[in-house]
């Protein structure tokens, strides 16, 4: 199995299947259409946020066949459910560990959740709750209540990520990127555009710089460390569309791709204005993208198609 921690695509499939890389993933127990899933390579544990306003914790389990194009992932039941959002959740990220779990909301705020085992065992905010799923099965939730509430944003927030130092970023419809300091939860940085802003990403030099894309064709790359930071200090242009995801390289400060609702993934490189490739991903919109063991890019689309790309070589 892969490891690390990865982000797997956007669905509204509710048939509950999802193709993930080496299998089939069954979910029995969603209860909305719309499903936003990290993966902690560590434990398998997954993280979904719903329409229902929640954000639950599963366990991924394998079921064993020769045939391994028919194996098939399988989450029975969510082990915690995060409860304390009052509209859906659009957007959801863990941290290296697992542990914590950051989530973006259409209610306009930010919710932070400590889901490792010891501290839900111990911790004051925690129920178990039983809940029927028919007449006949019964199962048992741990709920989970946010640890904190970082509120500032106007509009639904769009995209959270993990900053430097344990920060978390945040982008919004409302055209602005905040950063805050979660010890304090105060909101340390905030740079607004000129448009509402879809995806962000954090990432170059010392998980330094910003850079997110929205309701126009550039991806836009702020420095908050630099005077005047509402001015990018780099505009990408060559999409024909909205720009629906964006993502640094893992080990590269210079190499960023992003996703377009024209249907390609462009990949950049910052030394240069031109980007180095552009890939016709899908026939219609490309809903989500992220790389995919380093130098592939794993894309889904309003085709109905996953599609993964390898074979990038940087320099």
């Amino acid at each position: 199995m892969p490891t690390g921690s990865h982000s797997v695509i956007f669905s509204f499939d509710i048939m509950n299947y999802f193709f993930f890389f080496f299998g089939f993933l069954n979910v029995n127990s969603f209860n909305s259409g719309f499903v936003v899933i990290s993966v902690d390579g560590e434990k398998w544990n997954l993280i979904s946020g719903s329409k229902d306003h929640t954000v639950r914790v599963w366990q991924l389990s394998q079921t064993s066949s020769k045939d391994a194009a028919n194996s098939e992932l399988s989450l029975s039941q969510p082990v915690k459910v995060l409860k304390g959002h009052t509209s859906s959740v659009q957007c959801v990220t863990s941290d290296r560990s697992g542990t914590a779990v950051c989530s973006g909301s259409w209610d306009c705020s930010i919710k932070l959740w400590n889901v490792s085992e010891r501290e839900n065992e111990e911790g004051p905010a925690i129920q178990t709750k039983r809940r029927k799923l028919n007449a006949s099965t019964e199962v048992q939730e741990l709920e989970v209540c946010a640890t904190i509430t970082l509120e500032g944003h106007k509009q639904c927030v769009s995209a959270v990520s993990w900053g430097e130092r344990g920060s978390v970023v945040s982008a919004s419809w409302d055209h602005s990127i905040r950063s805050w300091d979660v010890e304090t939860s105060i909101n340390t940085e905030t740079l607004v555009g000129a448009k509402a802003l879809h995806c962000l990403s954090v990432g170059g030099e010392n998980m330094s710089l910003f850079a997110a894309g929205g309701a126009d064709p550039v991806l836009r790359i702020w420095d908050p460390r630099m005077p005047g930071t509402n001015t990018p200090i780099f505009q990408l242009s060559s999409h024909n569309a909205w720009i629906s995801a964006c993502k640094w390289h893992s080990s590269s400060s210079h190499h960023i791709f992003s996703a377009s609702y024209d249907g390609s993934i462009k990949l950049w490189d910052l030394r240069s204005k031109i980007p180095l490739l552009t890939i016709d991903a899908h026939k219609g919109k490309v809903l989500s993208a992220d790389w995919w063991n380093k130098d592939s890019i794993v894309s889904g689309g309003t085709d109905s198609l996953l599609q993964i790309f390898s074979g990038f070589h940087r320099s």
